[in-house]
């Protein structure tokens, strides 16, 4: 527990920042419900183009501050978004790419299973083990923000690699985290429904049943997943990262090297 708030204290060392987070969190879901909106699908929240976008500016954001903490750059407090260069942003797009077509590749894989076999259990067991290795994709982010360099960091191998050394700790960090957001999504139905037997969540018609309360509790929900999935819990993963996957990234070098 203590991790979990550590982490937090450090994401709210620099308060200013969460005054930019929240605006970018309102805008996120202004233009991503107006362009829904306009498209006649007002409840697919967040998953057109634009969201990419802002998807990729908090990226940048968020491998800025753990290369700032990592360095102990201005104490490793949330940075400006002035510091974001170019590079920050290829990479968050680059390692984006990468992995992600290896999940894709993964999925397609267990459909081409269950297509030739109609085994459904195949195919869920597959599922299952892409869930389980792809948190393990945080340390290859982490990794990148130490130094910006994204040698040998696209090698799927890495992340078997990972699973011994720092299963543990990673799974003890991840399933407070996981609490703590059942928690608060907890409060955050509940306030949904207090306000629906109030009527103020009627107020402010946008389109079909989506209201002005919608927007601000959209808001208040991605600000929350920015916080916590962006900021808080990769930084929990430091002390892991530098006494776990280094030694792994650094014995993988010294292997690529003797190889070469």
């Amino acid at each position: 527990m203590s991790g979990l708030i550590d982490s937090y204290k450090k994401v709210y060392e620099n308060k200013k920042a969460h005054i930019w987070l929240l605006v970018i969190s309102f805008l996120w879901t202004v233009v991503s419900e107006y362009i829904d909106i306009k498209l006649g699908r007002p409840y697919t929240l967040r998953q057109n183009p634009v969201d990419i976008i802002f998807n990729i500016l908090i990226g940048a954001y968020s491998l800025q501050f753990l290369h700032n903490a990592m360095n102990n750059i201005n104490n490793g407090i949330l940075p400006s978004f002035r510091e974001l260069t170019p590079k920050v942003f290829w990479g968050v797009i680059k390692l984006n790419v990468v992995w992600g077509i290896y999940a894709i590749i993964c999925l397609l894989f267990a459909v081409v299973i269950f297509m030739t076999t109609h085994f459904t259990p195949l195919p869920i067991i597959i599922g299952l083990a892409l869930l389980f290795m792809a948190v393990f994709v945080y340390y290859i982010f982490i990794a990148y923000s130490e130094n910006f360099d994204s040698k040998g960091l696209m090698n799927v191998a890495l992340l078997f690699r990972f699973v011994k050394p720092a299963f543990k700790p990673l799974y003890i960090k991840l399933i407070l985290f996981v609490l703590f957001t059942v928690g608060a999504a907890a409060i955050y139905i509940l306030f949904y429904t207090v306000a629906g037997l109030i009527g103020i969540d009627k107020i402010g018609y946008i389109a079909e049943d989506f209201y002005f309360l919608d927007i601000i509790m959209y808001s208040i929900a991605g600000y929350f997943v920015i916080v916590t999935w962006y900021f808080a819990f990769p930084y929990s993963l430091i002390n892991s990262y530098n006494r776990d996957i280094k030694p792994v990234l650094r014995k993988d070098d010294t292997n690529n090297g003797e190889n070469a």
